[in-house]
């Protein structure tokens, strides 16, 4: 087991620019994001199309804006927030594929007067001017996400973007800071933006847990790319931009800007070998539900035999045994969520059954950005190779056997499913290593975790699999930031 971001921050040769590349214990209620609760906003934008996506950047800034007018000065000593100098400015990226150049008032833009095809397929706050600028071509990035995600998603991106706005206030880029750390910042006061919209602060802005998920999804498709070499890493990879936006959701704004928060540590890596570039880092599906031992059978693709060996240390460290679980197929579990159930741990025979149809799902679960090389237009290709979406799915189930096995702790309810995707994100942190060795023999891929992200988002809260039990996708991702960061002693 062994992938693209756009929405950055652009730096120009002489001056520093910021741009973000789309590429991208709190209570959710529930339901789709909605812009009417209060009359829309009227920031005045150069290029303004009054169109949809304009309209949805203008709520999103203004409500921004309102919470960084209360909030800038818990990080800046108590100074009030300086106003943009340089304004908003919208414009049609399809125009500048076509003739290289923006047109109009707009193309004095500081960003595009320097670079015009930068702002194609983008999204970026400009230091140059102290501006945001956006590509509002629906056949575009932002546009093509806003039609399938939401409104909500394109308020998280802007306020990743002002984000940076926030940055160019404090100095931070002055300080010779790596781009992925002003990234995960300016993501992490996203999520302490969305803690406004979810506590029903913001005025343009509600959501419910559904919809809140959804937007998630979104951010997932602004995630980088798997780099060349670690000098292309830039936003993060899916966990790395999803985690910091449940930092900011979680512990608000000062966190954000602390001096602490360039502590982080990152997942996102290069492939080291050739053939984990050409596979993806995928197994076969075949490999994937092949539980036999990689020593003795070379088509095996080791995980079960690895989640055993995890469990079994973990076990005995803690003075108890572990009795090895084993998987078998079949079209529903003995002892599933529900009658739709097609995959789930049985504690009476301590097996994690499975049906072949819904591991071919959540095999090719993935969605995929792509970018026509020609015109520039945006399409989201849906169920992609993602093995270890799959082996998460494996990996809950050895979670609810932890339940079982060495605690004689239910494993139905809301807490054995935020237990088991603990457990699997502590699992998850042992083996996501760059080089295998001999007490780690399975390792996963660079592009693993964002899988593993979006297994805990879509695939394990279905009827099919786990069941919600009256969890989000959400709370299921924080469960399983909690156990990479924290490890078992935290579950």
């Amino acid at each position: 087991m062994r992938r693209p971001a756009i929405l950055s921050v652009k730096i120009a040769a002489a001056v520093a620019t910021a741009a973000v590349v789309l590429s991208g214990c709190s209570t959710v209620v529930s339901g789709k994001p909605s812009a009417g609760i209060a009359a829309n906003a009227n920031i005045p934008v150069v290029g303004d199309s009054h169109g949809q996506l304009d309209t949805t950047v203008k709520n999103a800034m203004s409500d921004v804006l309102a919470f960084w007018k209360v909030n800038f000065p818990t990080v800046a000593g108590g100074k009030a927030l300086p106003p943009l100098k340089g304004g908003f400015y919208s414009i049609d990226g399809a125009q500048v594929v076509q003739s290289g150049k923006v047109s109009g008032p707009a193309a004095r833009e500081g960003c595009v007067a320097e670079e015009a095809s930068f702002i194609i397929d983008n999204a970026a706050y400009c230091r140059l001017d102290d501006s945001i600028v956006w590509d509002r071509n629906p056949n575009h990035l932002v546009g093509v996400l806003a039609n399938k995600y939401g409104a909500l998603m394109v308020a998280l991106v802007f306020a990743h973007e002002f984000g940076h706005a926030v940055q160019q206030r404090l100095g931070t880029f002055d300080e010779n800071v790596p781009v992925i750390d002003t990234e995960s910042q300016a993501d992490c006061a996203a999520g302490s933006f969305l803690a406004d919209v979810v506590a029903g602060r913001a005025a343009h802005f509600r959501t419910t847990g559904a919809q809140l998920d959804e937007a998630l999804n979104g951010y997932l498709q602004v995630r980088d790319t798997t780099p060349n070499s670690s000098a292309d890493i830039s936003h993060g990879n899916g966990f790395d931009r999803l985690s910091a936006i449940d930092d900011g959701l979680l512990h608000g704004s000062a966190f954000c800007y602390s001096t602490d928060y360039f502590n982080r540590k990152f997942t996102e890596r290069p492939f080291v070998r050739d053939s984990d570039y050409q596979t993806g880092g995928n197994e076969t599906l075949a490999q994937v539900l092949n539980p036999n031992d990689t020593t003795k059978d070379q088509t095996a693709g080791g995980l079960q035999p690895d989640l055993n060996r995890f469990w079994t240390a973990a076990a005995k460290s803690a003075g108890k045994t572990w009795q090895d679980v084993k998987i078998a197929q079949a079209p529903h579990p003995k002892c599933g969520a529900s009658a739709a159930s097609e995959f789930g741990y049985c504690p009476d025979d301590n097996t994690v059954y499975y049906s072949d149809q819904f591991a071919s799902e959540a095999y090719n679960s993935l969605t995929e950005r792509r970018i026509d090389p020609n015109t520039k237009n945006v399409s989201l290709v849906d169920n992609q190779p993602a093995d270890f979406a799959l082996g998460t799915l494996f990996a809950v189930g050895w979670g609810m056997a932890v339940r079982h096995q060495l605690f004689s702790r239910p494993i139905d309810g809301k807490d054995a499913l935020l237990a088991a995707a603990c457990y699997t994100g502590a699992y998850s942190k042992d083996v996501n290593l760059p080089q295998g060795d001999a007490q780690h023999p399975f390792i996963l891929s660079p592009p693993d975790m964002d899988e593993a992200t979006s297994a805990m988002l879509n695939l394990v809260g279905l009827d099919k699999a786990f069941g919600a039990r009256g969890t989000t996708g959400l709370q299921r991702i924080q469960s399983f930031v909690k156990g990479y960061n924290g490890g078992l002693s935290v579950c």
